[in-house]
């Protein structure tokens, strides 16, 4: 297999490795071992060459002369903004320094591991970090600062981190962007949406405040933050009050559903109003569409569950498409995350087992 740096010239397929649910297909051009231009692959089946301007532009960051290329350590007090360059070697030796010092005095608990996906892939992301410090005996820690609540949350609810298929959405006749700035954060997803919008879909976003997608969209919903599961309970009371639900799927593939019935009969479209701000008439509106137009996607972001409550709140939209049986049309469903279906063995990858008896050694 010839590898990727041995050509000097030419143009190579390539997939964007960073964080971001769309993992584009990149086409790479380099001339004399530096890499020239980057633009998307338009035999990619799904992102069809485009791609966003951060990675469109990644050149100029990989280049630009004011890029580091050497640790720097702070000369002056904190906040002085003063720092002196030092070599790769001396900044090691800092920091094992440091830390001998931490495990021999406080222990190796004492020093608490943080990161996250700034770069794909799953030996850089989460692979030989992990095995670093669970052999080091440091303190645990989700590393994530964006999504484990509502992961866990959608987790309870589908049993795991699988949702609608993105390329069947063309199929989709309502969508509603729940959270989430899809233009700016999953423009893929959008763009497929807006194919189905010209086979008459109409797109709903329900957000804090009106960003680009919100002003793409055919309805944009204000809500209070933090008040999302509320939203869904008030929708789901008009849905079995007004019989727009499939209870024969409910019954078949749910677990608990009459008493999710009975819960949110307290969650009258009076209440709900007064604690997520959204007019009454609107709340009413919203549920009809939902429950009468098939098939209805919700792209469910993780906005809505940075609160204490965000687990579930991802956890109670995630119910609704179980409610009126969405699930049994192509496009139809939810969708926050598709992981499960790229799943691996996690254990091997990250060695969990090198956590036992806490050895705390560097060498």
């Amino acid at each position: 297999m010839q590898s990727f740096v041995s050509k000097e010239d030419g143009i190579f397929p390539s997939v964007c490795s960073l964080d971001c649910p769309d993992q584009c297909g990149l086409l790479v051009h380099k001339k004399a071992g530096k890499i020239i231009k980057i633009e998307g692959d338009p035999d990619h089946p799904v992102t069809q060459g485009a791609i966003c301007n951060k990675v469109r532009h990644m050149t100029e960051r990989l280049y630009d002369s004011k890029r580091l290329t050497t640790p720097l350590k702070r000369v002056g007090a904190k906040g002085e903004g003063k720092f002196a360059p030092i070599s790769w070697e001396d900044a090691i030796e800092i920091i094992v320094s440091n830390w001998k010092k931490l495990i021999e005095n406080e222990g190796p608990e004492s020093i608490l591991p943080y990161s996250f996906y700034g770069n794909m892939g799953n030996i850089n992301a989460e692979g030989m970090d992990r095995r670093f410090f669970h052999r080091l005996g440091a303190s645990q820690l989700d590393r994530t600062i964006c999504q484990t609540a509502g992961s866990v949350g959608y987790r309870y609810t589908m049993g795991g981190a699988y949702g609608t298929d993105p390329e069947e959405t063309t199929e989709t006749k309502l969508f509603i962007f729940w959270g989430i700035n899809a233009v700016s954060t999953n423009m893929h997803q959008m763009m497929l949406a807006q194919k189905a919008r010209k086979n008459g879909a109409k797109i709903i976003v329900i957000d804090v405040h009106n960003n680009q997608t919100g002003k793409m969209a055919d309805w944009f919903i204000p809500i209070i933050p933090g008040t999302d599961s509320a939203l869904a309970l008030g929708m789901m009371h008009i849905l079995f009050k007004e019989k727009l639900v499939n209870e024969p799927f409910m019954k078949e593939y749910t677990v608990g559903y009459q008493q999710l019935e009975e819960h949110v009969k307290q969650y009258d479209p009076e209440t709900v109003s007064a604690i997520t701000g959204v007019p009454v008439d609107d709340i009413y509106k919203l549920a009809r569409m939902y429950g009468a137009t098939s098939p209805s996607l919700i792209r469910i972001g993780n906005g809505l569950q940075h609160h204490d409550n965000g687990g579930m709140i991802v956890r109670t939209i995630s119910c609704l498409p179980a409610v009126t049986g969405a699930w049994l049309e192509k496009g139809g469903g939810a969708l926050k995350s598709n992981s499960g279906f790229l799943s691996y063995n996690s254990v091997a990858l990250q060695r969990p087992d090198l956590l036992k008896n806490k050895l705390g050694c560097l060498t």
